[in-house]
Protein backbone atom coordinates (compact mmCIF):
# COMPACT_ATOMS: atom_id res chain seq x y z
CA UNK A 1 0.00 0.00 0.00
CA UNK A 2 1.28 3.49 -0.78
CA UNK A 3 2.13 5.83 2.07
CA UNK A 4 -0.71 8.17 3.04
CA UNK A 5 -0.12 11.70 4.36
CA UNK A 6 -2.53 13.95 6.20
CA UNK A 7 -2.24 17.35 7.79
CA UNK A 8 -4.62 19.13 10.15
CA UNK A 9 -7.26 16.49 9.56
CA UNK A 10 -7.26 16.80 5.73
CA UNK A 11 -6.30 13.54 4.01
CA UNK A 12 -4.20 13.72 0.84
CA UNK A 13 -4.09 10.32 -0.79
CA UNK A 14 -1.98 8.93 -3.61
CA UNK A 15 -3.43 8.08 -7.01
CA UNK A 16 -3.59 4.41 -6.11
CA UNK A 17 -6.28 5.18 -3.49
CA UNK A 18 -8.62 7.21 -5.70
CA UNK A 19 -11.10 4.36 -5.67
CA UNK A 20 -10.98 4.29 -1.88
CA UNK A 21 -11.88 8.00 -1.74
CA UNK A 22 -14.83 7.46 -4.02
CA UNK A 23 -16.00 4.62 -1.81
CA UNK A 24 -15.71 6.88 1.24
CA UNK A 25 -18.07 9.36 -0.35
CA UNK A 26 -20.56 6.66 -1.14
CA UNK A 27 -20.37 5.31 2.38
CA UNK A 28 -21.17 8.67 3.92
CA UNK A 29 -24.37 8.94 1.90
CA UNK A 30 -25.48 5.51 3.05
CA UNK A 31 -24.90 6.43 6.72
CA UNK A 32 -27.36 9.27 6.47
CA UNK A 33 -30.24 6.83 5.87
CA UNK A 34 -28.66 4.20 8.20
CA UNK A 35 -28.68 1.47 5.58
CA UNK A 36 -27.34 -1.74 7.16
CA UNK A 37 -23.98 -2.82 5.75
CA UNK A 38 -24.26 -5.27 2.89
CA UNK A 39 -22.27 -8.54 2.84
CA UNK A 40 -19.97 -6.86 0.35
CA UNK A 41 -19.48 -3.90 2.75
CA UNK A 42 -18.72 -6.36 5.55
CA UNK A 43 -16.06 -8.06 3.47
CA UNK A 44 -14.65 -4.69 2.51
CA UNK A 45 -14.69 -3.64 6.15
CA UNK A 46 -12.82 -6.75 7.29
CA UNK A 47 -10.19 -6.25 4.61
CA UNK A 48 -9.59 -2.55 5.31
CA UNK A 49 -9.71 -2.92 9.11
CA UNK A 50 -7.09 -5.68 8.93
CA UNK A 51 -5.00 -3.43 6.72
CA UNK A 52 -5.44 -0.53 9.18
CA UNK A 53 -4.17 -2.70 12.05
CA UNK A 54 -1.23 -3.79 9.91
CA UNK A 55 -0.30 -0.19 9.07
CA UNK A 56 -0.61 0.79 12.73
CA UNK A 57 1.78 -2.00 13.75
CA UNK A 58 4.22 -0.89 11.05
CA UNK A 59 4.10 2.65 12.41
CA UNK A 60 2.35 4.08 9.35
CA UNK A 61 -0.17 6.02 11.41
CA UNK A 62 -1.29 8.37 8.66
CA UNK A 63 -2.36 5.37 6.58
CA UNK A 64 -3.91 3.59 9.57
CA UNK A 65 -5.97 6.66 10.52
CA UNK A 66 -7.32 7.11 7.00
CA UNK A 67 -8.21 3.44 6.63
CA UNK A 68 -10.02 3.49 9.99
CA UNK A 69 -12.11 6.43 8.84
CA UNK A 70 -13.03 4.48 5.73
CA UNK A 71 -13.92 1.47 7.89
CA UNK A 72 -16.28 3.70 9.87
CA UNK A 73 -17.93 4.79 6.63
CA UNK A 74 -18.47 1.13 5.74
CA UNK A 75 -19.84 0.32 9.19
CA UNK A 76 -20.74 3.33 11.37
CA UNK A 77 -21.55 0.96 14.25
CA UNK A 78 -18.11 -0.62 14.44
CA UNK A 79 -16.99 -0.31 18.03
CA UNK A 80 -13.42 -1.32 17.22
CA UNK A 81 -13.01 1.34 14.54
CA UNK A 82 -14.52 3.98 16.81
CA UNK A 83 -12.25 2.89 19.65
CA UNK A 84 -9.09 3.07 17.52
CA UNK A 85 -10.09 6.43 16.05
CA UNK A 86 -10.74 7.71 19.55
CA UNK A 87 -7.21 6.79 20.62
CA UNK A 88 -5.78 8.53 17.56
CA UNK A 89 -7.84 11.67 18.21
CA UNK A 90 -6.65 11.85 21.81
CA UNK A 91 -3.07 11.31 20.66
CA UNK A 92 -3.51 14.26 18.28
CA UNK A 93 -4.79 16.27 21.28
CA UNK A 94 -8.30 16.49 19.89
CA UNK A 95 -9.89 15.37 23.17
CA UNK A 96 -13.44 16.37 22.32
CA UNK A 97 -13.45 14.24 19.17
CA UNK A 98 -11.61 11.43 20.94
CA UNK A 99 -14.14 11.16 23.76
CA UNK A 100 -17.03 11.20 21.23
CA UNK A 101 -15.53 8.20 19.48
CA UNK A 102 -14.89 6.37 22.75
CA UNK A 103 -18.36 7.06 24.12
CA UNK A 104 -19.96 5.82 20.90
CA UNK A 105 -17.83 2.67 21.02
CA UNK A 106 -18.84 2.00 24.63
CA UNK A 107 -22.53 2.63 23.87
CA UNK A 108 -22.48 0.27 20.88
CA UNK A 109 -20.74 -2.49 22.84
CA UNK A 110 -21.79 -2.00 26.47
CA UNK A 111 -20.24 -5.30 27.56
CA UNK A 112 -16.78 -4.47 26.25
CA UNK A 113 -14.82 -3.68 29.41
CA UNK A 114 -11.74 -2.48 27.52
CA UNK A 115 -13.63 0.39 25.92
CA UNK A 116 -14.83 1.50 29.32
CA UNK A 117 -11.33 1.05 30.74
CA UNK A 118 -9.97 3.62 28.31
CA UNK A 119 -12.98 5.89 28.75
CA UNK A 120 -12.71 5.85 32.55
CA UNK A 121 -9.00 6.65 32.31
CA UNK A 122 -9.79 9.60 30.07
CA UNK A 123 -12.44 10.92 32.49
CA UNK A 124 -10.05 10.54 35.43
CA UNK A 125 -7.32 12.42 33.58
CA UNK A 126 -9.78 15.26 32.99
CA UNK A 127 -11.05 15.21 36.60
CA UNK A 128 -14.56 14.39 35.38
CA UNK A 129 -15.28 12.41 38.53
CA UNK A 130 -18.99 11.84 37.97
CA UNK A 131 -18.54 10.34 34.51
CA UNK A 132 -15.57 8.29 35.70
CA UNK A 133 -17.64 6.94 38.58
CA UNK A 134 -20.47 5.86 36.26
CA UNK A 135 -17.98 4.21 33.93
CA UNK A 136 -16.25 2.33 36.76
CA UNK A 137 -19.59 1.17 38.14
CA UNK A 138 -20.38 -0.34 34.75
CA UNK A 139 -16.94 -1.97 34.69
CA UNK A 140 -17.60 -3.44 38.13
CA UNK A 141 -20.83 -4.91 36.78
CA UNK A 142 -18.96 -6.46 33.85
CA UNK A 143 -16.14 -7.85 35.97
CA UNK A 144 -16.84 -7.79 39.72
CA UNK A 145 -13.49 -9.46 40.49
CA UNK A 146 -11.12 -6.73 39.30
CA UNK A 147 -9.72 -5.29 42.50
CA UNK A 148 -7.94 -2.44 40.71
CA UNK A 149 -11.24 -1.19 39.30
CA UNK A 150 -12.91 -1.57 42.68
CA UNK A 151 -10.16 0.44 44.40
CA UNK A 152 -10.49 3.28 41.89
CA UNK A 153 -14.21 3.31 42.57
CA UNK A 154 -13.58 3.41 46.32
CA UNK A 155 -11.39 6.50 45.85
CA UNK A 156 -14.09 8.25 43.85
CA UNK A 157 -16.80 7.40 46.38
CA UNK A 158 -14.52 8.59 49.18
CA UNK A 159 -13.78 11.88 47.44
CA UNK A 160 -17.52 12.32 46.93
CA UNK A 161 -18.15 11.46 50.60
CA UNK A 162 -20.24 8.45 49.58
CA UNK A 163 -18.83 6.44 52.47
CA UNK A 164 -21.57 3.79 52.60
CA UNK A 165 -21.05 2.89 48.93
CA UNK A 166 -17.28 2.93 49.42
CA UNK A 167 -17.56 0.52 52.35
CA UNK A 168 -19.73 -1.82 50.26
CA UNK A 169 -17.05 -1.91 47.56
CA UNK A 170 -14.32 -2.47 50.16
CA UNK A 171 -16.32 -5.42 51.44
CA UNK A 172 -16.26 -6.85 47.91
CA UNK A 173 -12.49 -6.42 47.76
CA UNK A 174 -12.13 -8.04 51.16
CA UNK A 175 -14.15 -11.02 49.94
CA UNK A 176 -11.81 -11.35 46.95
CA UNK A 177 -8.50 -10.78 48.74
CA UNK A 178 -9.16 -11.46 52.39
CA UNK A 179 -8.76 -9.09 55.31
CA UNK A 180 -5.73 -6.83 55.50
CA UNK A 181 -4.74 -3.80 57.53
CA UNK A 182 -5.20 -1.24 54.74
CA UNK A 183 -8.79 -2.28 53.95
CA UNK A 184 -9.73 -2.48 57.61
CA UNK A 185 -8.22 0.94 58.34
CA UNK A 186 -10.04 2.44 55.33
CA UNK A 187 -13.34 1.04 56.55
CA UNK A 188 -12.56 2.18 60.11
CA UNK A 189 -11.93 5.72 58.89
CA UNK A 190 -15.12 5.81 56.82
CA UNK A 191 -17.28 4.50 59.64
CA UNK A 192 -15.79 7.22 61.83
CA UNK A 193 -16.81 9.80 59.21
CA UNK A 194 -20.33 8.33 59.37
CA UNK A 195 -20.26 8.71 63.20
CA UNK A 196 -20.63 4.94 63.56
CA UNK A 197 -17.85 4.40 66.10
CA UNK A 198 -18.93 0.91 67.16
CA UNK A 199 -18.80 -0.37 63.59
CA UNK A 200 -15.40 1.31 63.15
CA UNK A 201 -13.92 -0.48 66.17
CA UNK A 202 -15.63 -3.70 65.11
CA UNK A 203 -13.68 -3.64 61.85
CA UNK A 204 -10.36 -3.52 63.68
CA UNK A 205 -11.54 -6.13 66.18
CA UNK A 206 -12.50 -8.41 63.28
CA UNK A 207 -9.04 -7.93 61.79
CA UNK A 208 -7.40 -8.88 65.10
CA UNK A 209 -9.68 -11.96 65.34
CA UNK A 210 -8.71 -12.96 61.79
CA UNK A 211 -5.03 -13.07 62.80
CA UNK A 212 -5.02 -14.10 66.45
CA UNK A 213 -1.32 -14.98 66.44
CA UNK A 214 -0.26 -11.52 65.29
CA UNK A 215 -0.80 -9.30 68.31
CA UNK A 216 0.24 -6.21 66.37
CA UNK A 217 -3.37 -5.96 65.11
CA UNK A 218 -4.52 -5.75 68.72
CA UNK A 219 -2.06 -2.89 69.18
CA UNK A 220 -3.57 -1.14 66.16
CA UNK A 221 -6.99 -1.28 67.80
CA UNK A 222 -5.51 0.07 71.04
CA UNK A 223 -3.83 2.89 69.18
CA UNK A 224 -7.17 4.01 67.73
CA UNK A 225 -8.73 3.93 71.20
CA UNK A 226 -5.85 6.13 72.34
CA UNK A 227 -6.27 8.53 69.41
CA UNK A 228 -9.93 8.97 70.35
CA UNK A 229 -9.15 9.67 74.00
CA UNK A 230 -10.27 6.26 75.29
CA UNK A 231 -7.04 5.74 77.22
CA UNK A 232 -8.34 3.10 79.63
CA UNK A 233 -9.37 0.76 76.80
CA UNK A 234 -6.04 1.36 75.09
CA UNK A 235 -4.06 0.64 78.27
CA UNK A 236 -5.99 -2.57 78.88
CA UNK A 237 -5.04 -3.91 75.42
CA UNK A 238 -1.44 -2.75 75.83
CA UNK A 239 -1.18 -4.66 79.12
CA UNK A 240 -2.69 -7.80 77.57
CA UNK A 241 -0.24 -7.76 74.67
CA UNK A 242 2.72 -7.05 76.94
CA UNK A 243 1.94 -10.10 79.07
CA UNK A 244 1.79 -12.37 76.02
CA UNK A 245 4.51 -10.80 73.87
CA UNK A 246 6.77 -8.36 75.77
CA UNK A 247 9.18 -7.89 72.83
CA UNK A 248 6.49 -6.91 70.34
CA UNK A 249 8.01 -3.90 68.55
CA UNK A 250 4.67 -2.47 67.45
CA UNK A 251 3.64 -2.47 71.12
CA UNK A 252 6.80 -0.62 72.19
CA UNK A 253 6.30 2.04 69.54
CA UNK A 254 2.67 2.48 70.58
CA UNK A 255 3.66 2.71 74.25
CA UNK A 256 6.07 5.54 73.39
CA UNK A 257 3.13 7.45 71.88
CA UNK A 258 1.01 6.54 74.88
CA UNK A 259 3.72 7.82 77.24
CA UNK A 260 3.88 11.13 75.40
CA UNK A 261 0.07 11.39 75.55
CA UNK A 262 -0.02 10.94 79.32
CA UNK A 263 3.27 12.88 79.73
CA UNK A 264 5.13 10.04 81.43
CA UNK A 265 8.83 10.65 80.59
CA UNK A 266 10.07 7.57 82.44
CA UNK A 267 7.69 5.28 80.54
CA UNK A 268 8.77 6.90 77.27
CA UNK A 269 12.48 6.44 78.05
CA UNK A 270 11.99 2.84 79.17
CA UNK A 271 10.31 1.88 75.92
CA UNK A 272 12.83 3.87 73.88
CA UNK A 273 15.69 1.99 75.56
CA UNK A 274 13.89 -1.31 75.07
CA UNK A 275 13.64 -0.64 71.33
CA UNK A 276 17.08 0.84 70.80
CA UNK A 277 19.09 -1.56 72.94
CA UNK A 278 16.92 -4.64 73.21
CA UNK A 279 18.19 -7.85 71.67
CA UNK A 280 14.89 -8.48 69.88
CA UNK A 281 14.85 -5.20 67.92
CA UNK A 282 15.89 -5.53 64.29
CA UNK A 283 18.29 -3.04 62.67
CA UNK A 284 15.70 -1.27 60.51
CA UNK A 285 13.38 -0.65 63.47
CA UNK A 286 16.28 0.60 65.58
CA UNK A 287 17.23 3.01 62.82
CA UNK A 288 13.67 4.26 62.39
CA UNK A 289 13.15 4.73 66.11
CA UNK A 290 16.40 6.69 66.48
CA UNK A 291 15.52 8.89 63.54
CA UNK A 292 12.10 9.71 65.04
CA UNK A 293 13.65 10.29 68.45
CA UNK A 294 16.25 12.73 67.09
CA UNK A 295 13.68 14.67 65.05
CA UNK A 296 11.29 15.03 68.01
CA UNK A 297 13.82 16.37 70.51
CA UNK A 298 14.06 20.09 71.29
CA UNK A 299 17.23 21.78 70.07
CA UNK A 300 18.44 23.04 73.45
CA UNK A 301 21.81 21.98 74.88
CA UNK A 302 20.34 19.60 77.47
CA UNK A 303 18.37 17.54 74.95
CA UNK A 304 21.23 17.69 72.45
CA UNK A 305 23.52 16.17 75.07
CA UNK A 306 20.98 13.41 75.66
CA UNK A 307 20.79 12.68 71.95
CA UNK A 308 24.58 12.50 71.67
CA UNK A 309 24.77 10.17 74.68
CA UNK A 310 22.17 7.91 73.08
CA UNK A 311 24.13 7.89 69.83
CA UNK A 312 27.32 6.98 71.68
CA UNK A 313 25.62 4.04 73.37
CA UNK A 314 24.22 2.85 70.06
CA UNK A 315 27.49 3.23 68.16
CA UNK A 316 29.34 1.28 70.84
CA UNK A 317 27.04 -1.65 70.07
CA UNK A 318 28.58 -3.92 67.37
CA UNK A 319 25.10 -4.40 65.90
CA UNK A 320 25.04 -0.77 64.75
CA UNK A 321 25.85 -0.75 61.08
CA UNK A 322 26.88 1.86 58.55
CA UNK A 323 23.39 3.39 58.42
CA UNK A 324 23.49 4.34 62.10
CA UNK A 325 26.95 5.87 61.74
CA UNK A 326 25.71 7.76 58.69
CA UNK A 327 22.80 9.11 60.68
CA UNK A 328 25.21 10.33 63.35
CA UNK A 329 27.31 12.07 60.68
CA UNK A 330 24.14 13.83 59.49
CA UNK A 331 23.37 14.88 63.07
CA UNK A 332 26.92 16.20 63.49
CA UNK A 333 26.52 18.22 60.30
CA UNK A 334 23.28 19.78 61.54
CA UNK A 335 24.97 20.60 64.85
CA UNK A 336 27.91 22.16 62.97
CA UNK A 337 30.53 19.87 64.50
CA UNK A 338 34.08 20.27 63.24
CA UNK A 339 34.91 18.80 59.84
CA UNK A 340 37.55 16.59 61.45
CA UNK A 341 35.07 14.99 63.84
CA UNK A 342 32.55 14.42 61.05
CA UNK A 343 35.32 12.90 58.95
CA UNK A 344 36.07 10.39 61.74
CA UNK A 345 32.43 9.27 61.67
CA UNK A 346 32.34 9.03 57.89
CA UNK A 347 35.55 6.99 57.83
CA UNK A 348 33.89 4.57 60.24
CA UNK A 349 31.03 4.29 57.74
CA UNK A 350 33.54 3.32 55.05
CA UNK A 351 35.10 0.72 57.35
CA UNK A 352 31.73 -0.95 57.67
CA UNK A 353 30.56 -0.29 54.11
CA UNK A 354 33.47 0.57 51.78
CA UNK A 355 31.19 1.35 48.84
CA UNK A 356 28.96 3.82 50.69
CA UNK A 357 28.59 6.47 47.99
CA UNK A 358 27.24 9.22 50.23
CA UNK A 359 30.06 8.83 52.76
CA UNK A 360 32.63 8.95 49.96
CA UNK A 361 31.12 12.10 48.50
CA UNK A 362 30.86 13.84 51.87
CA UNK A 363 34.48 13.01 52.71
CA UNK A 364 35.56 14.33 49.32
CA UNK A 365 33.84 17.65 50.06
CA UNK A 366 35.57 17.84 53.45
CA UNK A 367 38.97 17.14 51.89
CA UNK A 368 38.37 19.75 49.19
CA UNK A 369 37.83 22.40 51.86
CA UNK A 370 40.94 21.22 53.69
CA UNK A 371 42.91 21.14 50.41
CA UNK A 372 44.05 17.64 51.35
CA UNK A 373 44.93 16.44 47.86
CA UNK A 374 46.55 13.18 48.95
CA UNK A 375 43.41 12.33 50.90
CA UNK A 376 41.29 13.24 47.89
CA UNK A 377 43.27 10.91 45.66
CA UNK A 378 42.76 7.99 48.07
CA UNK A 379 39.03 8.64 48.36
CA UNK A 380 38.49 9.14 44.65
CA UNK A 381 40.41 5.96 43.89
CA UNK A 382 37.86 4.10 46.05
CA UNK A 383 35.09 5.88 44.17
CA UNK A 384 36.54 4.85 40.82
CA UNK A 385 36.87 1.28 42.10
CA UNK A 386 33.25 0.97 43.24
CA UNK A 387 31.57 3.37 40.80
CA UNK A 388 33.66 3.36 37.59
CA UNK A 389 30.90 5.11 35.65
CA UNK A 390 30.71 8.16 37.95
CA UNK A 391 32.69 11.01 36.42
CA UNK A 392 32.95 13.03 39.63
CA UNK A 393 35.55 10.67 41.13
CA UNK A 394 37.82 10.97 38.07
CA UNK A 395 37.34 14.73 38.12
CA UNK A 396 38.53 15.33 41.68
CA UNK A 397 41.25 12.69 41.45
CA UNK A 398 42.63 14.32 38.31
CA UNK A 399 42.43 17.78 39.88
CA UNK A 400 44.29 16.55 42.95
CA UNK A 401 47.12 15.12 40.85
CA UNK A 402 47.22 18.42 38.95
CA UNK A 403 47.49 20.41 42.18
CA UNK A 404 50.35 18.16 43.31
CA UNK A 405 52.10 18.77 39.97
CA UNK A 406 51.71 15.09 39.09
CA UNK A 407 50.96 15.84 35.47
CA UNK A 408 51.31 12.32 34.09
CA UNK A 409 48.87 10.87 36.64
CA UNK A 410 46.47 13.79 36.09
CA UNK A 411 46.44 13.21 32.33
CA UNK A 412 45.90 9.46 32.76
CA UNK A 413 43.03 10.06 35.20
CA UNK A 414 41.24 12.60 33.01
CA UNK A 415 41.69 10.50 29.88
CA UNK A 416 40.31 7.42 31.64
CA UNK A 417 37.35 9.36 33.01
CA UNK A 418 36.48 10.88 29.67
CA UNK A 419 36.33 7.42 28.12
CA UNK A 420 33.42 6.55 30.42
CA UNK A 421 29.83 7.00 29.33
CA UNK A 422 28.62 10.52 30.06
CA UNK A 423 25.44 10.89 32.10
CA UNK A 424 22.89 13.69 31.56
CA UNK A 425 23.96 16.68 33.62
CA UNK A 426 27.69 15.88 33.36
CA UNK A 427 28.27 18.36 30.51
CA UNK A 428 29.84 21.05 32.67
CA UNK A 429 32.18 18.62 34.38
CA UNK A 430 33.14 17.00 31.07
CA UNK A 431 33.91 20.46 29.65
CA UNK A 432 36.12 21.31 32.64
CA UNK A 433 37.97 18.01 32.36
CA UNK A 434 38.73 18.64 28.70
CA UNK A 435 39.79 22.20 29.53
CA UNK A 436 42.24 21.11 32.24
CA UNK A 437 43.46 18.33 29.96
CA UNK A 438 44.19 21.03 27.36
CA UNK A 439 46.28 22.92 29.94
CA UNK A 440 48.17 19.74 30.80
CA UNK A 441 48.85 18.85 27.18
CA UNK A 442 50.17 22.38 26.60
CA UNK A 443 52.51 22.07 29.56
CA UNK A 444 53.77 18.87 27.94
CA UNK A 445 54.34 20.82 24.68
CA UNK A 446 51.62 18.80 22.94
CA UNK A 447 49.94 21.85 21.46
CA UNK A 448 47.77 20.14 18.85
CA UNK A 449 46.35 17.76 21.47
CA UNK A 450 45.79 20.76 23.72
CA UNK A 451 43.80 22.61 21.07
CA UNK A 452 41.75 19.49 20.31
CA UNK A 453 40.95 19.19 24.04
CA UNK A 454 39.86 22.85 24.19
CA UNK A 455 37.64 22.29 21.16
CA UNK A 456 36.00 19.36 22.96
CA UNK A 457 35.57 21.45 26.10
CA UNK A 458 33.71 24.09 24.09
CA UNK A 459 31.51 21.48 22.43
CA UNK A 460 30.19 20.44 25.85
CA UNK A 461 30.00 24.01 27.19
CA UNK A 462 30.49 26.83 24.70
CA UNK A 463 30.92 29.45 27.44
CA UNK A 464 33.63 27.65 29.40
CA UNK A 465 35.61 30.79 30.25
CA UNK A 466 38.76 28.99 31.36
CA UNK A 467 38.95 27.03 28.11
CA UNK A 468 38.21 30.13 26.02
CA UNK A 469 40.90 32.21 27.74
CA UNK A 470 43.66 29.61 27.75
CA UNK A 471 42.90 28.51 24.19
CA UNK A 472 43.09 32.13 23.03
CA UNK A 473 46.25 32.88 25.02
CA UNK A 474 48.15 29.83 23.82
CA UNK A 475 47.23 30.64 20.22
CA UNK A 476 48.59 34.16 20.80
CA UNK A 477 51.87 32.73 22.10
CA UNK A 478 52.24 31.03 18.72
CA UNK A 479 51.01 34.20 16.99
CA UNK A 480 48.50 32.19 14.94
CA UNK A 481 44.73 32.17 14.39
CA UNK A 482 44.59 35.59 16.08
CA UNK A 483 41.11 36.36 14.77
CA UNK A 484 39.81 33.18 16.38
CA UNK A 485 41.80 33.95 19.52
CA UNK A 486 40.36 37.47 19.70
CA UNK A 487 36.81 36.19 19.29
CA UNK A 488 37.23 33.66 22.09
CA UNK A 489 38.99 36.11 24.40
CA UNK A 490 36.36 38.79 23.88
CA UNK A 491 33.70 36.39 25.18
CA UNK A 492 35.59 36.10 28.47
CA UNK A 493 35.95 39.88 28.81
CA UNK A 494 32.23 40.32 28.17
CA UNK A 495 31.40 37.72 30.80
CA UNK A 496 33.83 39.05 33.45
CA UNK A 497 34.93 42.60 32.58
CA UNK A 498 36.98 42.97 35.79
CA UNK A 499 38.94 39.72 35.51
CA UNK A 500 42.61 40.69 35.21
CA UNK A 501 43.64 37.43 33.53
CA UNK A 502 40.98 37.76 30.84
CA UNK A 503 41.74 41.48 30.31
CA UNK A 504 45.44 40.75 29.92
CA UNK A 505 44.84 38.00 27.34
CA UNK A 506 42.53 40.22 25.31
CA UNK A 507 44.87 43.23 25.49
CA UNK A 508 47.82 41.11 24.41
CA UNK A 509 45.96 39.66 21.40
CA UNK A 510 45.01 43.19 20.33
CA UNK A 511 48.67 44.16 20.71
CA UNK A 512 49.79 41.28 18.48
CA UNK A 513 47.27 42.40 15.86
CA UNK A 514 48.73 45.91 15.96
CA UNK A 515 45.68 47.44 17.61
CA UNK A 516 47.76 49.29 20.20
CA UNK A 517 45.26 51.99 21.14
CA UNK A 518 42.55 49.40 21.81
CA UNK A 519 45.00 47.25 23.75
CA UNK A 520 45.89 50.23 25.94
CA UNK A 521 42.23 50.72 26.95
CA UNK A 522 42.12 47.26 28.51
CA UNK A 523 45.64 47.46 29.96
CA UNK A 524 44.79 50.77 31.66
CA UNK A 525 42.09 48.92 33.64
CA UNK A 526 44.64 46.34 34.78
CA UNK A 527 47.36 48.75 35.95
CA UNK A 528 44.73 50.78 37.81
CA UNK A 529 44.20 47.74 40.05
CA UNK A 530 47.97 47.51 40.57
CA UNK A 531 48.72 51.17 41.20
CA UNK A 532 46.00 52.03 43.72
CA UNK A 533 45.43 50.61 47.16
CA UNK A 534 42.63 48.02 46.99
CA UNK A 535 39.43 48.94 48.83
CA UNK A 536 37.41 45.77 48.33
CA UNK A 537 38.08 42.03 48.37
CA UNK A 538 37.59 41.95 44.60
CA UNK A 539 40.14 44.72 44.07
CA UNK A 540 42.57 42.92 46.36
CA UNK A 541 42.07 39.70 44.41
CA UNK A 542 42.66 41.53 41.13
CA UNK A 543 45.85 43.14 42.42
CA UNK A 544 47.21 39.82 43.65
CA UNK A 545 46.56 38.20 40.25
CA UNK A 546 48.87 40.68 38.48
CA UNK A 547 52.29 39.08 37.92
CA UNK A 548 55.45 40.11 36.14
CA UNK A 549 54.19 38.84 32.79
CA UNK A 550 51.13 41.10 32.94
CA UNK A 551 53.18 44.20 33.80
CA UNK A 552 55.68 43.35 31.06
CA UNK A 553 52.76 43.28 28.62
CA UNK A 554 51.73 46.68 29.99
CA UNK A 555 55.19 48.07 29.23
CA UNK A 556 55.13 46.59 25.72
CA UNK A 557 51.77 48.16 24.98
CA UNK A 558 52.69 51.60 26.40
CA UNK A 559 55.93 51.58 24.38
CA UNK A 560 53.96 51.11 21.17
CA UNK A 561 51.57 53.85 22.23
CA UNK A 562 54.54 56.21 22.30
CA UNK A 563 54.82 56.34 26.07
CA UNK A 564 58.42 55.05 26.54
CA UNK A 565 58.84 56.41 30.06
CA UNK A 566 55.68 54.67 31.22
CA UNK A 567 56.78 51.51 29.43
CA UNK A 568 60.11 51.53 31.27
CA UNK A 569 58.30 52.11 34.58
CA UNK A 570 56.18 48.97 34.18
CA UNK A 571 59.06 46.88 32.86
CA UNK A 572 60.95 47.75 36.05
CA UNK A 573 57.91 46.87 38.17
CA UNK A 574 57.61 43.60 36.26
CA UNK A 575 61.22 42.73 37.13
CA UNK A 576 60.26 42.69 40.82
CA UNK A 577 57.63 39.99 40.25
CA UNK A 578 57.58 36.44 38.94
CA UNK A 579 56.32 35.55 35.49
CA UNK A 580 58.20 37.94 33.21
CA UNK A 581 60.00 36.79 30.04
CA UNK A 582 63.73 36.31 29.55
CA UNK A 583 63.77 39.43 27.36
CA UNK A 584 62.69 41.76 30.15
CA UNK A 585 66.21 42.61 31.31
CA UNK A 586 67.24 43.60 27.77
CA UNK A 587 64.13 45.80 27.42
CA UNK A 588 65.08 47.67 30.57
CA UNK A 589 68.71 48.10 29.54
CA UNK A 590 67.94 49.18 25.99
CA UNK A 591 64.81 51.09 27.00
CA UNK A 592 62.88 49.70 24.07
CA UNK A 593 60.59 46.88 23.09
CA UNK A 594 62.32 43.71 21.89
CA UNK A 595 60.18 41.24 19.97
CA UNK A 596 60.40 37.55 21.00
Amino acid sequence: MKKIYFYLGKMMLGCGLAVLMAACGAARKSVAVETPPSPYDNRQYDYYYTEAVKQKILGNHDAAYTLLQYCLDLNPKSGEALYDLGLYAIYMQNDSLGVQYLERAAALEPDNIWYREMLSGFYLSRSEWGKAQTCLEEMMRLNPKRSDVLMRLVSLYQNDKKYTQAIDVLNRIETLEGKNLQISMDKYWMYMQLKEKDKAYAELQALANEFPNDLSYRVVLATQYMSNGELDKAKQIFDEVEQKEPDNQTLRLALMDYAQTIKDDSLYQANLDRLLFGEATDASTRLRVMKDYVSQQPQDSVHSAQVRATFQRLLADPRSGADMWMMYAAYQTVKKDSKDSIAVTLNKVLELEPDNKLALQELIMINIKKQDFQGLIRLCQKGVQYYPDMLVFYYYKGLSHYQLDEQKQAIETFELGLRQEKAPGDEGMVSDMYSILGDLYHEQNQNEKAYAAYDSALVYKDNNLGALNNYAYFLSLENKDLDKAQEMSYKTVQAEPDNVTYLDTYAWILFLKGKYAEAKIYMDKIVAYYDKEPQTDKEKENRESINGGVLEHAGDIYFHCEEPDKALEYWKKASQLDGASDLLEQKIKQKKYIAP
